[in-house]
C-alpha cells in the first residue's frame, strides 16, 4: 500500500512518467510529413530565397541547421526527388568559412571530409564594400559548390538529426512531442 501522503505526488508525476515510457518504445523519426528521412536525418527544402544568415536562422529556428554533407550518397540524395527545389535552383548549404579561422566549415560543425566544389571554386571572389567576400556556399542544382556572397538571396535546405517522436493526447487535444537525441 502506498503512503497516502505521496498520492498528491504521484498524481503529479504519472504524465510525465508516460511520457517516459512512450519515449522509451518510440522509433527514430523526422518531425513532420514535410521532412525527408536519409540515413540518420531529416532534410526539409525551402523554395523561400533569404540570405545565407536568414536562412541559418529559420533552421535554427526549427530546431535544424543549414544542411552539410557528408558523402557522395547524401549529396545526390540532395539533388534528386524530393528535392524538385535544390533540383532546380542554388540553394545555401551550410558550408561556410565565417565561423572558422582558417579554411571551410559546417555550420554544425560536422567534419568537412567531403566537398564537391565546381570548377575553379572556392574562388574567394570579393563584391565590394557593400557586399563583400565569398564567404558561404550554395549548391547548384547539379549538386556541384560555389563559393558566394552571403548577402545573396538563395532557397536553402535544413538538416536535423532524426528523433524520438509520439503523439499523445491529453483532453480531447492530440499533441505530436519530438525528441533530438
Amino acid at each position: 500500500s502506498t503512503d497516502r501522503r505521496l498520492e498528491p505526488i504521484i498524481s503529479l508525476l504519472k504524465p510525465f512518467l508516460c511520457l517516459v515510457t512512450m519515449f522509451s518504445n518510440a522509433e527514430l523519426r523526422c518531425a513532420g510529413p514535410d521532412w525527408y528521412e536519409f540515413g540518420e536525418f531529416c532534410y526539409k527544402p525551402f523554395e523561400e530565397k533569404k540570405t545565407w544568415y536568414a536562412a541559418r536562422s529559420a533552421c535554427r529556428a526549427i530546431n535544424a541547421d543549414l544542411v552539410s554533407i557528408s558523402s557522395l550518397t547524401e549529396q545526390t540524395s540532395q539533388t534528386h526527388p524530393p528535392y524538385s527545389l535544390l533540383a532546380t535552383n542554388d540553394v545555401w548549404i551550410g558550408l561556410n568559412d565565417l565561423d572558422f579561422p582558417v579554411g571551410w566549415g559546417w555550420t554544425d560543425m560536422t567534419a568537412l571530409g567531403f566537398v564537391n566544389w565546381a570548377p575553379g571554386e572556392p574562388n574567394g571572389i570579393f563584391h565590394g564594400a557593400n557586399l563583400g567576400n565569398e564567404d558561404c556556399v550554395e549548391m547548384y542544382p547539379d549538386g556541384l559548390w560555389n563559393d558566394n556572397n552571403c548577402l545573396e538571396k538563395r532557397g536553402f535546405a535544413c538538416r536535423h538529426r532524426k528523433c524520438k517522436h509520439t503523439f499523445f493526447s491529453l483532453q480531447d487535444s492530440i499533441f505530436f512531442v519530438c525528441v533530438l537525441i
